[in-house]
């Protein structure tokens, strides 16, 4: 198990993440989770996919043997599919609930040489590290980025804010 600061900081980060994606997506109502606010942006069902399938992916990545219930519409880092019914809010939750707590005990394990070694997935190169904990580091990011953009879709639908609690 590491002891360095910077992966214990994260998963602090990654637990409040799990909290946060629940809380943004409570009470969305299925008929809102098809539609693109402008007709270009992704919609709620495929920003809460691919963020799971991000897990999924960084999970394969350092040594977690679990497959994505819907790898068709996520894998690969697929951009949206125009007209195609995605999995519905629970079914997508259900997969991040399955990822989730294993991948947080397969991070609390990594060791700091793991840490430090090239990243098997694309990392930006703005992120300025290009090993796993860059990695890391830019996909924790881009959660509380994508949970941000569904907490907006959510407040343009007319829903509640969402809860930090």
């Amino acid at each position: 198990m590491t002891t360095d600061l910077s992966i214990n900081r994260l998963l602090e980060q990654y637990r409040y993440h799990n909290t946060l994606f629940k809380n943004v997506l409570e009470g969305i109502k299925p008929k809102h989770t098809h539609i693109r606010m402008n007709g270009l942006t992704n919609h709620l069902s495929w920003i809460a996919g691919n963020l799971t399938a991000t897990r999924f992916n960084l999970g394969n990545c350092i040594g977690i043997e679990l497959e994505q219930t819907f790898p068709e519409f996520f894998e690969g880092h697929k951009s949206i599919i125009p007209d195609v019914q995605y999995p519905s809010l629970e079914e997508i939750i259900a997969d991040w609930d399955r990822i989730t707590p294993v991948l947080e005990k397969r991070l609390k394990e990594i060791t700091l040489e793991q840490l430090a070694a090239p990243s098997p997935l694309y990392t930006p190169r703005t992120i300025g590290q290009n090993n796993l904990l860059g990695t890391i580091i830019f996909l924790i990011d881009r959660e509380s980025y994508a949970i941000g953009q569904i907490a907006l879709i959510r407040k343009a639908f007319g829903y509640e804010a969402m809860k930090y609690e």
